[in-house]
């Protein structure tokens, strides 16, 4: 590595860590902010709460890395070019890429981090906020929660009550009624019976249901009945009921795992909750695209901080701010638009960077 390089690296890192700290603090505030009127009616204990604003840190840093990315970047570049040392540097012959080499360097490795954070530590920090929310709202371990109706593969699923005996394993249902019809469709017929059965109670665990005093109806592929069966049941029907009664909206997707939004989209269209499924589709792709912003802005911002430099010592960090909001703009409409199916959710969640990557390129050329 250079003597420049090192030069440069020297000088992004300490704007870099104050910029992260600022923006890290506002964020950080923010969710204070929303709950504050609730901390102080409940009287929530002071260590929870510092505990619960430590374990927001990890998904408040991911938003505030492309910010800070953006303002350091911008800021050393200023002070290098209002201090001739840009000039000098281009007049020992060093194009102009390669002087920015350091600086893509260093984004390339905050995307990295960005990444790893956003993969492993907000999943993890996440559930602790969650249990810590359980506590703070006195919920009981294991909550009775209304009936749904829902359809899986060929079956149709509904019962009155569900309550979870074990933590995501055993559950216990109310009033179940389970349709089978594997010749749903018009001219299929596949010679199984469709089945009918009603069980006051069930209990469900791996994927096995056991009907508690049941009634099966057997009918033929016609619809006329084969048979009626009474007695115990065990159907063989896994079901993610996690995903069922908790999907999981836009900020709870933000922190799930590629792998765990990969699940829950199969297993969405499993259940035919199509709307669902696309949208943790477009989520699960869009947790790349924060992280590859790093490397974008650390693009963007020299190229412009250099260009405007001369015009006064802000100028070109104020356009960086800009580029950063318009990007953020142009994120939220592009998974707007995928949502709404206009385009693929990978094209949604990728245009955004690249577009903003094919300006830093531009910018970059005009500068040389």
């Amino acid at each position: 590595m250079r003597l420049s390089d090192r030069y440069i690296l020297s000088e992004l890192l300490l704007p870099f860590f104050i910029s992260t700290f600022a923006v890290l603090m506002m964020l950080v505030g923010s969710i204070l902010y929303d709950r504050l009127d609730r901390m102080l009616q409940e009287k929530w204990p002071v260590e929870t709460v510092v505990r619960m604003l430590i374990l927001g840190i990890p998904k408040v840093l991911t938003m505030a890395l492309p910010v800070a990315v953006a303002l350091s970047t911008s800021l050393a570049v200023n002070r290098m070019a209002r201090d001739g040392e840009m000039t000098t540097l281009r007049a020992a012959g060093q194009p102009l890429w390669r002087t920015f080499m350091p600086v893509l360097l260093f984004g390339a490795v905050v995307s990295a981090g960005s990444l790893y954070l956003s993969e492993k530590v907000v999943p993890w920090s996440f559930k602790e906020q969650r249990n810590v929310d359980a506590i703070l709202r006195n919920l009981p371990k294991d909550p009775v929660k209304t009936g749904r109706s829902l359809t899986v593969d060929d079956y149709f699923i509904s019962f009155n009550t569900a309550q979870q005996v074990i933590q995501g394993k055993r559950f216990r249902f109310n009033k179940v009624v389970i349709f089978y019809n594997p010749n749903r469709f018009e001219g299929q017929n596949d010679g199984e019976f469709a089945t009918l059965q009603l069980a006051d109670s069930a209990e469900y665990e791996n994927g096995i249901w056991y009907l508690s005093n049941s009634r099966t109806y057997r009918f033929n592929a016609d619809s006329s009945l084969y048979g009626i069966a009474k007695g115990e049941a065990k159907v063989s029907l896994p079901i993610d009921f996690s995903s069922v009664y908790n999907a999981p909206d836009d900020w709870a997707m933000d922190q799930q795992t590629f792998a765990d939004l990969t699940r829950m989209q199969k297993e969405a269209l499993r259940q035919r909750r199509f709307v669902d499924a696309r949208k943790l589709e477009i989520n699960s792709y869009f947790k790349f695209t924060l992280p590859l912003m790093c490397f974008v802005f650390a693009l963007c911002s020299p190229p412009l901080s250099l260009r405007f430099a001369r015009t006064g010592a802000f100028t070109g960090v104020l356009l960086s701010i800009i580029v950063v909001f318009v990007s953020w703009n142009t994120l939220l409409l592009m998974k707007g638009v995928g949502l709404g199916g206009y385009v693929s959710p990978l094209f949604a969640a990728l245009s955004t960077p690249i577009l903003f990557t094919c300006l830093g390129a531009w910018l970059l050329k005009v500068q040389e």
